[in-house]
C-alpha cells in the first residue's frame, strides 16, 4: 500500500508592522542580559550583536516549552525599502513536528497537527498584521518510484503527449526548455535516479513557481538522524520516500488564491457591500487571503489541490488516444509502471489521483 502526503515545507509571509515597535524591540533587547525578551507563553532571541542594527532586527521566535520549540524567525525593517512590512520564515522542523493530535471520526482516525498556527500567538501580542505570502513550498511525498514513471512518460512520445509549461512538445528531438534532469556520481557510476526540475525561464520578480521531484530517502540517508526520524515519523513511511516539491512565489500564490475562490465563492472571500473605497476592498482582499492560507496549513485535502494545480502548469501528459485522456504527475504516482504499459498498449486505464491520504 503506498502512502501520499502532502506538507508545508518552506514557507514565508509578510506581516506589517506597528508604529514604534522596531524601536521598543530594539531597547528592550539593548536592555536584556540574555539576548532574549519574554512574552506570554514564547519569547524572541538573537544568536550574534549585529542582528540587532538600525536598519533590520533578526530575532527567533520561541514556545516556552521543555524544550522550547523554535517556530520561526522574524526580521523585523526600518527601511526605506521595505518601510512597515516585515517578515517570518516558518521553522521547517515546527511542520513536521506534531504539536497536538486529534481524533476526526472512524474514517480518518487520528490526525497530527504541527506547530503551524503557534505563532499567529506571537502576531497578535506584537500587533502584526498578516499582508501576503512571499513565499509557499508544497511537499507531496510519496512511497512510489514517482521519478521513474515521469522518465517514462516523457521518453514515450508515441504514448504520451507532454505539455511543459502550457505548451505541447511538438517534436520529440527537441531540447526540452524549462525540464532539467540532475545526476549525483562517484567518479565510477552515476546516480540510478535523476532530480528533475520543471520551471520557466527567466520569470519576474514575485511570479516564479517551480517544481522539483527527487529521492528524498537518500537525502535523509545523508542528513542527521534526527532530521530522518523527524521526516519518517510524521509521513509513516518507513523505507521509501519520493518528493515532489512545488515552490510558489507571491504573485502565484495569489493567482491560484482567485481561481480558488471561484471554485469556491462564499468560503474565504467575504464581500462587504458597505465597503466601497479602495482601501476597504484591500482589507478585504487582505483578510480573505489570510483566512485562505490558514486553512492551507491545517487542511491537506487543499494542499493537494494547490499541489495538483501547479503541477499542472508545469507538467503533465495526454494519452494518444481519441479522448486525449489527461494524466496529471499525480495520476502517475498512483500508477505503476506495469500499468503505464497496459495503458500505453490500451490495455488498461489510468488510475486517477489520490484522494485525502489516498493509500491505494
Amino acid at each position: 500500500m503506498k502512502k501520499t502526503k502532502f506538507n508545508l515545507d518552506k514557507v514565508r509571509v509578510c506581516l506589517l508592522q506597528p508604529e514604534g515597535l522596531f524601536e521598543n524591540l530594539t531597547n528592550a533587547f539593548n536592555e536584556s542580559r540574555n539576548k532574549a525578551i519574554e512574552f506570554d507563553g514564547f519569547y524572541l532571541s538573537y544568536d550574534n550583536d549585529n542582528d540587532v542594527n538600525d536598519k533590520d532586527i533578526t530575532a527567533k521566535l520561541f514556545l516556552i516549552d521543555k524544550p522550547p520549540v523554535h517556530l520561526g524567525t522574524f526580521v523585523f525593517n526600518k527601511s526605506q525599502k521595505y518601510g512597515t512590512k516585515c517578515f517570518f520564515q516558518y521553522a521547517t522542523k515546527s511542520l513536521y513536528d506534531a504539536a497536538h493530535h486529534v481524533y476526526e471520526g472512524k474514517e480518518k482516525g487520528i490526525t497530527n497537527y504541527s506547530y503551524f498556527t503557534y505563532p499567529t500567538f506571537a502576531f497578535e501580542a506584537l500587533n502584526l498584521t498578516f499582508n501576503n505570502v512571499t513565499s509557499i513550498e508544497i511537499a507531496c511525498d510519496t512511497e512510489a518510484s514517482v521519478i521513474s514513471r515521469i522518465n517514462f512518460a516523457v521518453k514515450r512520445a508515441d504514448a504520451f503527449d507532454m505539455i511543459l509549461l502550457w505548451k505541447k512538445v511538438g517534436n520529440p528531438n527537441e531540447v526540452l526548455e524549462g525540464y532539467y534532469e540532475y545526476y549525483q556520481r562517484t567518479r565510477l557510476k552515476k546516480s540510478p535516479r535523476p532530480t528533475l526540475y520543471i520551471h520557466p525561464s527567466n520569470p519576474s520578480s514575485g511570479d516564479n513557481y517551480a517544481l522539483k521531484v527527487y529521492d528524498k530517502a537518500r537525502e535523509l540517508a545523508q542528513s542527521r538522524a534526527d532530521k530522518e526520524d523527524l521526516i519518517r515519523t510524521w509521513n509513516d513511511m518507513d523505507d521509501k520516500i519520493q518528493r515532489m516539491e512545488i515552490a510558489v512565489e507571491n504573485k502565484q500564490f495569489k493567482k491560484f488564491f482567485y481561481e480558488i475562490c471561484k471554485r469556491h465563492p462564499n468560503r474565504w472571500y467575504f464581500h462587504n457591500e458597505q465597503a466601497t473605497s479602495k482601501e476597504e476592498r484591500q482589507e478585504e482582499k487582505r483578510a480573505s487571503l489570510e483566512h485562505f492560507f490558514f486553512d492551507l496549513g491545517m487542511d491537506d485535502k487543499l494542499r493537494m489541490e494547490m499541489f495538483d494545480f501547479f503541477s499542472n502548469h508545469l507538467l503533465h501528459f495526454k494519452l494518444r488516444n481519441h479522448n486525449k485522456t489527461q494524466v496529471s504527475i499525480l495520476d502517475l504516482s498512483i500508477n505503476s509502471l506495469a500499468t503505464l504499459k497496459r495503458v500505453v498498449n490500451a490495455k488498461s486505464k489510468p488510475r486517477c489521483k489520490p484522494k485525502n491520504n489516498d493509500k491505494g
